[in-house]
This record gives structure tokens, sequence and C-alpha cells, in this order.
């Protein structure tokens, strides 16, 4: 025996009978439990009201018959409702009257709008909504460091601005979103503002050392420069060298800062580039006046060797450098940092540096500088230069110690890679690089991985 086929009725939207075979849904219609206003569903087929006989005649034609028998009972429709109209005497009973659907989506939909608009303003400042809902996608990494790889600084600033504060909220939260994106931080830091709202200076400085400052915003550098007017003069003409973080900048070896790369930078290629960057900007909004043409000069000298060290040797060694010629401690430090030889190197005693060869300091420079060129000539291989080099040298790195004194830059890692470590330098000297380091180029010298 087959069996009977099974309805479901919804009404007024929301409440449902069923299922109900056929003849049971005549008999709910009977007792006026079900009206024709009502909606019924067979097995996987829509929705149809009792009333529409058209659509029920093509879907459920065997209930066709129902519905007629009811209208000619006594059931009848108008304008989206339905009334009870009794063939006995009696009380007229009216059904109730069912909202319309129209009204009950647009409610629905209004109730979503303001939900959507709280969590909104609940989650906008902190940057965790869709960037589809409050504005554009964070940028690819690949675009960003394009364009700080092809001088693009300026539209990489302008690209980050927007973006920075929910970066900086994923940032804060997210070890492995701050792995990715903090080389970004920091080149927005020292190609933007300088500072970051919410995100510590600590962090962008990194493990850097000792020998820069901890604080290398604009704004430190800044207040710096102020107080460091009334001693540039004395500094300039050989005085007593001060413990100030400008005057140490100043002596800093830009060649040294060449050869230490960093995990987590890409442009500056680490922290002492960016605070040689955050200096010079800081120097040069200073109004006009500031009377300190020879640290202007020394400052241009140091950011030129740091973004294009090849141009800045080849300028420091036919005289065209700023302040290459001033008789002044700011010009002797450029002449032994663009010095290319020995010979270039020992013009830095002469005039109009002589005098100023008599401070202990400018005298240990000079040593750290031709440890340079050992370094170049181990690495090329030059079997010319090397052994006046070595003589030299070696009366110079006995009983010393490896880090500069004054800048307190470490050089182990060059007396390792001419093998001085220990003090002794080789008699002879082979071609091939030694274990300590690969070698680069001919024009960066070694590569050292800055672990400090």
């Amino acid at each position: 025996m087959p069996r009977a086929k099974l309805y479901l009725v919804r009404r007024d939207l929301e409440a449902f009978t069923g299922p109900v075979t056929a003849a049971e849904l005549s008999k709910l219609i009977e007792r006026m439990a079900v009206g024709l206003r009502d909606e019924v569903t067979g097995h996987c087929g829509p929705w149809i009201f009792l009333d529409d006989r058209d659509k029920l005649k093509k879907f459920y034609s065997e209930l066709l018959p129902i519905v007629q028998a009811a209208s000619v009972s006594g059931w009848s429709t108008d304008a989206n409702e339905f009334r009870n109209e009794p063939t006995v005497k009696g009380p007229i009973i009216l059904a109730k009257k069912k909202p319309d659907r129209r009204l009950i989506l647009a409610a629905a939909f209004f109730g979503l709008a303001v939900f959507a608009a709280m969590v909104a303003w609940m989650f906008a400042g902190s940057g965790e909504l869709s960037s589809r809902i409050i504005g554009s996608q964070i940028p690819p990494a690949s675009e960003l460091t394009a364009l700080l790889q092809t001088g693009g600084e300026k539209e990489f600033v302008a690209v980050i601005q927007p973006q920075l504060p929910r970066i900086i909220d994923r940032v804060n939260r997210n070890h492995d979103f701050m792995a990715a994106w903090l080389p970004f931080l920091r080149a927005y830091a020292f190609f933007g503002p300088g500072e970051i709202d919410g995100f510590s200076s600590k962090k962008l400085r990194g493990e850097s050392g000792v020998a820069a400052p901890a604080d290398c915003s604009v704004k430190a550098w800044t207040k710096r420069w102020h107080d460091a007017l009334p001693s540039f003069n004395s500094v300039a003409l050989g005085g007593a060298l001060p413990s100030d973080h400008w005057a140490r900048l100043l002596a800093w070896d830009p060649h040294w800062i060449n050869r230490r790369s960093q995990s987590g930078w890409i442009r500056p290629r680490n922290f002492y580039q960016g605070c040689v960057m955050a200096a010079v900007r800081a120097f040069d909004s200073i109004p006009g006046g500031f009377p300190a043409d020879g640290v202007r000069a020394r400052l241009a000298v140091l950011s030129a060797a740091l973004e294009n060290p090849g141009k800045a040797q080849e300028d420091g060694s036919t005289g065209k450098a700023n302040g290459s010629t001033k008789a002044t401690a700011f010009g002797l430090w450029t002449c032994m940092d663009l010095a290319r030889s020995r010979t270039e190197l020992d013009q830095c005693l002469e005039a109009p540096w002589q005098n100023l060869m008599q401070s202990d300091y400018n005298r240990e420079k000079f040593y750290w500088s031709m440890l340079r060129l050992a370094v170049k000539a181990r690495s090329t291989g030059d079997q010319s230069s090397w052994p006046l080099l070595r003589n030299d040298l070696q009366a110079f790195i006995s009983g010393r110690d490896q880090s500069d004194s004054y800048t307190r830059m470490d050089y182990s890692d060059e007396l390792h890679f001419v093998g001085a470590i220990k003090g002794v330098l080789p008699a002879v000297m082979d071609t091939t690089p030694p274990p300590s380091g690969p070698v680069k180029s001919f024009n960066e010298d070694i590569q050292i991985d800055l672990a400090h």
C-alpha cells in the first residue's frame, strides 16, 4: 500500500503545522486551524499560499479540490486577508490580521543595518574590521619593498600613512605580523614623520650596538643639535671630545656601518644608517644662520657614504666632497674616511690637519682607517699594498682593545678578517678569503652580520 504524501503548513510566516496528509489538511481547514492565507509545501517543493489556485494547480494539484471545497463552504479571501463567512447562524469570528510581509522584511534589514553600524563603531579604531568595510586593503609587502628599493620613499610613506593605525594594532597583538611588518615600520620612521604613536622606539631600534643612542628620532636629534651649539667650535678645532651622542656620530666610520647587515631592515640597512638619516633631517630643519658649516659638511659626507659608498669615495678622492679640505677635526675625519689608498691616507697627516694629529683619538682613528685599507687589500688579494699596511698596522694593534675608544664601534670582525685577532698579522697573505666570512665585492669589502 503506497504511503500518503505529506505536507507542511506555515502559519503567519513563523508557526508550522505538520507534516500532515491531504485528508488531515482538509480537516484542519474545516476546523479553521489553517487559513487560506497560510502557506503549504510538499517534499522539496516551493511554499505556496493556499488561495493561490494557479500555483497550487501547478505544484500540488491534489490539494486544489480541498481548497475549492473550503471556498464553497464559506471561506473567501480579499486584499491580503481572509475571513470566515459561516453558513450557520451565530456570531461571526474574524481571524487575526496577519502582519504585512514587506514590513517584516524591512524591519529585519533595518535591524541588520543597526547591528553592522555598531560593530563598525566598536572595531574601526582597532583595525579589526574588514578593509572592504572601513577602507582600502593594506598594500602587499612586495609592493612596499619595490618602492623602497627603487627610490620611492615619498610614495612609500604616502601609502603607509593612512594604514598605520591598523598596522600598529595588529603588530602589537600578533608576533608573526610584527616580524613581517617591522622592516616597513622602521622605514616609515626614518623616511616619514619620525615617530609612530603606539609603537615603542625600543622595538624600532632592535638589537643594535652600544655605539648608537637609544633614541634616534628626529625630535631627539633636534634637541641634541641645539644643546651642542656652544661646543661645535671647540671640537672642530681639536678640543676635548665630549661624550655627547652628536660628537660620537660625527666620528662614526661609514665603512664600518656599511659592512653590517641587520635582520628586520630593508632601508635603511640598519639602525646606524637610520640614525644618521634622522640626524641629517633634524639638522636641516634648524633655521638658517646656524653657525655649524663644518658639522653640516661632515653630515653630508656621512650620508653620501652610507647611501652610495662607491660614489662618495670617488668624489672624496678628487677633492669634491664638502668639507674635505676644511682645517677642522670634522674635515680630518672625512679625509680619513674617503682615503682609497695608503698614499691618500698619509695626506691626511699634512696641512691643514697636521696640528690636529696631536690628539690621541685622531691618531687612533687614523689606524682604524688603515685597518679598513687592510681589509680591502686582504679581500682583493692586493699584494702590493699589503706589506706596508701590515708593518704599520702591526705596531698599532699590539696590546690594543678591539673597539674604537670614542665611538665604541667594535672592529674585532675586521681584525679577524685580516688575521690579526690576537695582535699578529700574517707575514705573507694568501689570495683565498679567510674562513671567518664571505667576500661581498670590491667596493663593500666584507659583510658582517650585526649580532649585537
